[in-house]
């Protein structure tokens, strides 16, 4: 397989992975040389280009904007990370045992923990995308900041995959995708979120990023490894949730300081 081809063919496997969208993939051919998840947080950021269409709509105000903006990245994902994140609360925190958790996150029924969960990440995540557009001085920051979590928060799960193991209780779907990414691979995934908080906030903000992710990469790692002693998709869907939340509100800390805008 040529290099384009190859890098094509990783493309779309990514693309019908992480998305809804109908595209038709051969999965019989050879794996390609880039793993497909390195496209991940690409494919972030095509979520939230195609999911910000309502900002362009200013008659629907803040609210009905932010709803919205959350529902169409809902929609276009098929609630992939959403799902992880219910599937995980229920196991990690329901679960006595490695086993049982992960007995739990294959069950598809919705328990009490995966609904408060939910609940609380879509919650916060609505009240602060609405007080950075209230706060805004311009849709160009909330777009920026808009494509920016989406590429970034995929960061994430990228890192967890190379610093722990896959664990599961059986075979998986997700364990297709999964694949520890080697530097060059994963200074190529990263790309886009680092330059897109740089063009958002400057290089400290670049740098506000990068060690945000890198801190809740360390957490994550010391929980999971108490908890599975590794990783599973479940898991993985659920950082990326967490990892929105925390950039959302690194976002709004530093949207507030470059306006002059103190809380």
């Amino acid at each position: 397989m040529n290099p384009w081809a190859d890098f094509r063919e990783s493309a779309k496997r990514s693309l019908v992975t992480y998305t809804r969208f109908p595209i038709w993939v051969d999965w019989s051919k050879p794996k390609p040389s880039l793993p497909p998840v390195a496209f991940l947080p690409w494919i972030g950021l095509l979520v939230g280009l195609l999911s910000a269409w309502p900002l362009a709509v200013g008659f629907l105000g803040h609210e009905l904007q932010v709803l919205f903006m959350l529902l169409t990245a809902v929609l276009i994902t098929g609630s992939f990370h959403e799902d992880g994140l219910m599937d995980a609360a229920d196991g990690l925190v329901g679960g006595w045992t490695i086993e049982t958790r992960l007995q739990i996150m294959k069950d598809s029924s919705i328990g009490s923990y995966a609904a408060i969960a939910i609940w609380f990440a879509l919650t916060i995540k609505f009240f602060l995308l609405v007080r950075i557009l209230s706060e805004s001085a311009s849709t160009y920051w909330v777009i920026t900041i808009w494509l920016l979590i989406h590429s970034a928060a995929r960061v994430l799960p990228l890192f967890i995959m190379r610093n722990l193991p896959y664990v599961s209780s059986g075979e998986s779907k997700a364990a297709k995708m999964i694949d520890a990414l080697s530097l060059r691979q994963l200074c190529f995934a990263i790309s886009p979120g680092f330059l897109l908080a740089v063009v958002t906030f400057g290089l400290i903000g670049g740098l506000v990023f990068s060690v945000s992710i890198l801190g809740l990469d360390k957490l994550m790692r010391l929980y999971l490894s108490q908890k599975l002693q590794g990783f599973n998709g479940d898991t993985l869907g659920a950082s990326e949730q967490l990892a929105e939340i925390v950039l959302l509100l690194v976002s709004l800390l530093l949207l507030s300081l470059v306006q002059g805008v103190m809380y």
